[in-house]
């Protein structure tokens, strides 16, 4: 397993703050601004691994599919913390707290009570979760998606359930629709063809645990 370090810029016009791969790189010298880095104590609590991650996870856990805004991914950790999510997996380009101030500053400490991880490819966590007995439901707006109102989850066969959303503008990527085992639609009233990502995120997640 790769061993990081956090290290924070020393310029206090930059202060970017990092994890760095001590196997890979120095870390020496900040790679925006060129200013010496240094090496601090990380401000969120450590992770575990992925893999272990997997293999803890119980309940209801949720996929963010590439989601770009970090005050959207803010607003989610806070929901997920109310609605009683476990876990979420910040796949792609989502900012996580320990990269984007701007998570934390909405999650309003949430993300300390959350667990999280960050994964490159959706799809493959998604098969993860899945081969352990996830069912993996998607809200997204497609012609076979099912109103989130008429959609009973297993309940019976207590099976957890894997919630998840996608970037802002593309939606879910087309190979996690695919796997999934149900999608869900939240009904649109008026003009727009969706809500934004974070609202939808929490409808669906006091609908689906509640």
């Amino acid at each position: 397993m790769a061993c990081f370090e956090i290290r924070e810029c020393t310029d206090p016009a930059c202060r970017l703050r990092m994890p760095i791969d001590l196997e890979l790189h120095a870390g020496a010298f900040c790679p925006l601004c060129g200013a010496a880095m240094m090496g601090v104590e990380p401000e969120f609590r450590h992770r575990l691994s992925p893999d272990a991650h997997f293999a803890s996870s119980s309940g209801t856990v949720a996929i963010l599919d590439n989601i770009r805004s970090a005050h959207n991914v803010g607003a989610i950790f806070r929901t997920a913390d109310g609605a009683g999510v476990r876990h979420l997996y910040l796949c792609g380009i989502t900012p996580s707290p320990g990269d984007n101030p701007a998570v934390a500053k909405t999650a309003l400490g949430a993300e300390e009570n959350v667990s999280w991880s960050h994964h490159l490819n959706a799809v493959i966590s998604a098969k993860e979760l899945q081969i352990m007995g996830y069912d993996l439901i998607s809200v997204e707006c497609t012609p076979e998606a099912i109103p989130i109102h008429q959609f009973h989850p297993d309940r019976a066969g207590e099976r957890p359930m894997v919630l998840i959303i996608g970037n802002e503008r593309a939606g879910i990527d087309p190979g996690l629709i695919r796997i999934s085992d149900a999608v869900v639609a939240l009904p649109m009233a008026g003009a727009k063809a969706s809500l934004n990502v974070a609202v939808a995120f929490g409808i669906a997640a006091y609908l689906l645990n509640f």
